[in-house]
């Protein structure tokens, strides 16, 4: 319990220092966590079939693409989507410039499942990645094999502050 609190303090530290904040940063991490893909896809899908037995095509299909998809979609539209909104303006905002600003809200917590261990700890992470906040991420302890290249890889890959993998359960 006492390591999960030091994980969730130092994730919180990294955003109230506006560490994910910055859009050129968001960027930087979704570039590096698609090149992770790319780069450790056997891995990955070796990790799926120890776990759940899944044919690699299965797991690619299932998991892999849907994942660099969610990647090639938030890097395209990440400038849209943090760039501040006008509003409607009334007659007493008539002479204001009036936007909506998105702000990251702060740290969120990952919990993966385990029937698709590595789609539905990602495809969340580029979410939070894309809007701004530290994460830390607990991989399903039931797929012990795909939880521990996750942990594994992500510090490799991506800010080791911002982003934190948290194994628990794992025997």
């Amino acid at each position: 319990m006492e390591r999960m609190q030091q994980v969730v303090g130092r994730a919180r530290a990294a955003f109230n220092l506006g560490r994910c904040r910055s859009l050129e940063f968001r960027m930087q991490q979704l570039k590096a966590l698609q090149r992770m893909v790319q780069e450790k896809e056997e891995e990955i899908l070796a990790a799926i079939k120890a776990d759940l037995h899944k044919s690699a095509s299965n797991a690619y299909s299932r998991e892999i693409l849907g994942v660099l998809g969610e990647l090639a979609l938030a890097m395209d539209k990440l400038p849209s989507w943090a760039a501040p909104q006008p509003v409607k303006k009334n007659l007493l905002t008539m002479r204001d410039e009036a936007y909506i600003c998105p702000e990251p809200l702060g740290v969120v917590l990952i919990i993966g499942a385990w029937n698709y261990p590595f789609v539905l700890v990602m495809q969340p992470l580029i979410g939070a990645i894309a809007a701004g906040n530290a994460v830390v991420v607990k991989p399903s302890e039931i797929s012990e094999n795909t939880a521990r290249l996750v942990a594994a890889l992500l510090p490799q890959y991506l800010d080791r502050v911002s982003v934190a993998p948290c194994l628990t359960g794992l025997s």
